[in-house]
């Protein structure tokens, strides 16, 4: 609605996760750098955490994508799933199976093992990406602990990489879960944004949507989206949305505190 107003080529604060619009904070650099020495040594099994909209999923696409011609990945998002039905989603995703093919667990293994040696024997490493990984039953986090088996003498044929809220790695460290915690080879958490980089990340997508100098958030402004996200990249997007629509209405392009704490307000007013 207001890219024509600001000039913008595309909406620079859209909640999905596009990697071309990554930002790379301290944390952010740290991440990318140990998940990509994760993949590509192929150490089995990594761990990222991070708090909800802290950008772990942009981060993993964003990697994916740059190495989508070296390795072969499936991106799973249902945590209430079975085990069964997990291994149905990545031979799905892989492009294995159909959606609709019934085999049986058995069944679906000897074809997802198949798959890895056909895969070894071109070289490409096999990622699977658990995203919401908090929310698995403890059970089906074993099982797939069980895959990460899957080897030769030199390398792993799988990787299996857990994406979770905080609250994973005390997860992880529950006594029945020991085994899968001493896989872990790779493991680092997202931090939030400090103030700084708060207003490096708006200016960052500003410029990616095609933005030249306008809209444009003072530094009174940038404290105040600062105050009310705690440096959590989506609700930042959310604030700078809202605040960028109400500039619209109003006929605004620099976007100043008390416009802000307009937005703000009412968007707390909606959370009640």
């Amino acid at each position: 609605m207001y890219k024509e107003f600001y000039n913008l080529r595309e909406n620079p604060f859209n909640l999905t996760p596009d990697p071309d619009f990554l930002f790379f904070s301290k944390s952010h650099q740290k991440a990318m750098a140990y998940l990509t020495y994760g993949l590509d040594t192929r150490k089995g099994i990594i761990q990222l955490t991070g708090e909800i909209g802290s950008g772990k999923t942009t981060i993993l696409r964003s990697i994916l994508a740059n190495k989508k011609n070296k390795l072969k990945s499936a991106f799973i998002v249902n945590p209430h799933a079975t085990f069964e039905q997990l291994l149905r989603m990545m031979l799905n995703e892989l492009s294995v199976i159909d959606a609709e093919v019934k085999d049986q667990k058995d069944v679906l293994l000897h074809k997802f093992h198949n798959y890895l040696k056909e895969q070894l024997k071109q070289n490409l490493p096999v990622v699977l990406v658990i995203d919401e990984a908090q929310n698995i039953e403890v059970s089906v986090l074993e099982e797939l602990r069980m895959l990460s088996n899957i080897e030769t003498e030199k390398q792993k044929l799988v990787q299996i990489v857990f994406v979770g809220q905080p609250e994973l790695r005390e997860i992880f460290s529950l006594p029945s879960l020991r085994q899968l915690k001493q896989r872990i080879a790779v493991a680092c958490h997202l931090t939030a944004l400090n103030r700084e980089d708060t207003e490096g990340y708006i200016n960052h997508r500003l410029k990616v949507a095609g933005g030249n100098g306008a809209p444009n958030f003072t530094q009174q402004a940038c404290d105040e989206i600062y105050a009310y996200s705690n440096g959590i990249p989506r609700l930042i997007n959310t604030v700078c949305d809202a605040t960028l629509l109400a500039g619209y209405v109003e006929e605004k392009k620099i976007m100043d505190e008390c416009i802000v704490k307009e937005v703000i307000s009412g968007l707390e007013e909606d959370l009640i």
